[in-house]
């Protein structure tokens, strides 16, 4: 089964485990680049994961968790993202407007628009 054929079948289903869209506005995320001003941290971090000091390294960023948080996109920020993205595809496969002409159509959706003779 595909992600769409999933998102087709299971299109009356929002989930809200992270997200409540679009019962609310997506939340907008402002992540910085890494820059100057956290290169040489980011080296040591990096420095002390390379050197198999994980304790040193995960205490290093637990210390500077505020200034990391700017830059740093973690495991909860990528789960809200892909559940926003998913309940948009549901809302786009909702709102899916069809236009029919000739005939009457013998299936419509609401919002559909049908152009008959």
């Amino acid at each position: 089964m595909t992600q769409t054929d999933f998102i087709t079948q299971n299109a009356s289903s929002y989930t809200h485990e992270y997200s409540n869209f679009p019962h609310s506005l997506i939340q907008q995320h402002h992540f910085k680049d890494a820059d100057d001003s956290v290169a040489s941290l980011i080296n040591e971090i990096t420095d002390l994961k390379t050197s198999g000091l994980y304790d040193l390294a995960a205490k290093k960023i637990t210390e500077n968790a505020d200034i990391l948080s700017q830059y740093n996109i973690d495991a909860e920020t990528i789960n809200i993202l892909e559940e926003e993205i998913r309940n948009v595809q549901i809302m786009g496969i909702q709102k899916h407007q069809c236009i029919y002409f000739g005939n009457e159509p013998e299936i419509c959706c609401r919002s559909d628009v049908w152009l008959g003779e």
